[in-house]
């Protein structure tokens, strides 16, 4: 019995140890999780305290960057020339960008500084310079719109920074507007310039415009401008569209003009730019196969008439085929007659325009093959013009009696011709009516190029000419007209030339045309050299006159648009 009692002392004993040993777990347990999960709001409430970024809720933000300071401060004098930074401090975070595009320093440096933030956010922008500035110089950081706020991109439009490393800021100015002399509007990139005149070796004035300019400024959207902080000194103005951001005239994609006047900032008035495309000196840039017996030259100035000749012994004749001031020429010649090349080998040909010559080489392949193949030209056919077919290679002989043309399956009388400019294109015409069908039947062998071959499949043209209700006409006077002889153009919207006339009559009518808005401009031949002449810059000759009508004009179907143009 005692030994019973024992027993059951201990099991109570043990049961009683459990459950201490399980009251503390729990208790260990609750407290440890209490812990944790503070720990956890905690946490939550701290990350939710310290993440970046734009709240939800309120009003958008759209107010700029505020300007701080800066060191040295802005319009500082007496700077080092051997400063190595600027610190620019603004209200809140900014990056800067477009800077190739956006900021411009005036004068240039050589070497242009780093400009940062650009990808990171901070709250101040630095300027580091790489070489020893100019002495008794006023520079002026125009950072145009480039620095915006990191959330919302509002931008610090129209923001400069200014100081001088001599003991006063230059206060001269001068201001005016550009224009273009083809086009209405004015490219954005536009630059507008002033370049130090100086004395070359002969004691003449002169301007390297392989360099970059002295003072620079960028215009508005409408095309103003306004140069500040000037010194006083001789320079020439000069506007140009920096399509590559180097800040140095590119004659060869670039349009520029000039202030045909000496400035001198300290009595400087409103000045007008038209800016051109720019003339280039006379240079044979290539010759190349583009074809069986087809070489390709390439030219720079747009020489008026240039001479070919072969240097090769027992080389064939040359057909060439030039439109003048154009800057390409073809030289056609009989691939079978070549004696000196087997496959593949090397032709030497002499180009000579006015008192220049050069010799120049090209690669020819006599297993290249050229096909005769035909498009017609992609234009509306009415009774104003005439259907055109343009060949791969040069059309040499024609053969009317393969070739026919019905109306309404009825035969037409018609004229066959190569082209007074281009023998690769052929003018088939005949009397066209509105809202009629027309075909063309040109059979084997009715054209022959230079190389003997002929078209050898019948060649199958359907024309259904528009309605007279379908199409407009538009006539201009003109007023006050150029006392020499012009260039009258019709263009598209894009600028593209329908019709380029040349002479001095006052009146010019289109008909039949399609509707669409059409854009009207002069190009004046003042030297009547047959040709407008571009912006010289070599010599400073300002280009010839241009006149743009003022707006599109809008050509409707069934009306007669009739315009008066006051020059």
């Amino acid at each position: 019995m005692k030994k019973k009692k024992l027993k059951m002392k201990k099991i109570i004993c043990i049961k009683m140890r459990i459950i201490f040993n399980i009251n503390n777990f729990v208790k260990t347990y609750f407290n440890f999780m209490q812990k944790a999960f503070t720990l956890l709001i905690l946490c939550l409430c701290i990350t939710s305290c310290a993440r970046m970024g734009t709240p939800s809720g309120g009003p958008k933000d759209i107010t700029p960057p505020k300007f701080l300071g800066s060191k040295p401060d802005t319009l500082s004098t007496k700077v080092d020339k051997s400063i190595k930074e600027i610190i620019l401090n603004f209200d809140e975070y900014v990056l800067v960008k477009d800077i190739s595009k956006q900021v411009i320093i005036s004068p240039p440096l050589r070497t242009p500084p780093t400009i940062e933030p650009s990808t990171i956010a901070r709250k101040y922008v630095s300027v580091k310079f790489y070489e020893p500035l100019n002495e008794n110089t006023t520079y002026t950081i125009n950072f145009g719109s480039s620095i915006q706020d990191n959330n919302e991109g509002n931008k610090l439009n129209n923001f400069s920074y200014i100081f001088s490393t001599g003991e006063v800021i230059d206060s001269l100015w001068l201001s005016g507007k550009v224009q273009q002399s083809l086009e209405q509007t004015v490219p954005l990139t536009t630059l507008v310039s002033l370049y130090k005149i100086e004395k070359d070796s002969l004691g003449k004035d002169s301007v390297d415009l392989k360099r970059k300019p002295y003072y620079i400024t960028k215009i508005d959207s409408a095309g103003n401008f306004k140069l500040n902080h000037l010194h006083e000194g001789r320079y020439r103005l000069i506007a140009f569209n920096d399509l590559n951001s180097n800040l140095i005239i590119d004659p060869d994609k670039e349009i520029a003009g000039f202030s045909e006047d000496i400035i001198n900032p300290i009595s400087s008035s409103q000045y007008n730019i038209v800016l051109s495309p720019i003339k280039q000196k006379y240079k044979v840039i290539s010759a190349e196969q583009s074809g069986q017996g087809i070489i390709k030259f390439k030219f720079k100035g747009n020489p008026k008439e240039v001479e070919i000749k072969s240097l090769e012994k027992e080389f064939p004749p040359l057909k060439i085929q030039h439109i003048n001031f154009s800057d390409s020429l073809f030289v056609y010649f009989d691939n079978k007659e070549i004696k000196s090349i087997n496959k593949k080998g090397q032709i030497k040909f002499l180009v000579q325009y006015q008192n220049k010559s050069d010799t120049l080489k090209t690669i020819y392949d006599k297993q290249l093959n050229t096909k005769l193949s035909f498009v017609p030209e992609e234009k509306e056919i009415t009774p104003s013009n005439y259907f055109t077919l343009n060949s791969s290679t040069y059309i040499s002989e024609i053969n009317k009696s393969k070739i026919e043309v019905f109306k309404n399956k009825e035969p037409l009388n018609f004229t066959v011709e190569k082209d007074s400019l281009n023998s690769d294109k052929i003018n088939i015409k005949f009397p066209i009516n509105f809202d009629t069908q027309y075909s063309i039947k040109i059979y084997a062998n009715a054209f022959k190029d230079f190389l003997g071959q002929e078209n050898t499949d019948t060649l199958s043209y359907n024309i259904q000419t528009k309605k007279q209700t379908e199409l407009g006409n538009l006539s201009i006077k003109i007023q006050n007209k150029p006392t020499s002889k012009f260039f009258f153009q019709l263009l598209t919207e894009k600028y593209q030339i329908i019709e380029n006339l040349y002479g001095d009559n006052d009146l010019f009518e289109f008909k039949n045309l399609l509707p669409g808005k059409y854009l009207i401009r002069i190009l004046v031949d003042e030297n009547n050299n047959g040709l407008w002449d571009t912006v010289d810059l070599d010599d400073f000759k300002p280009a010839e006159k241009t006149y743009l009508y003022h707006s599109p004009i809008d050509v409707r179907a069934l009306w007669n648009i009739n315009e008066t143009w006051i020059l």
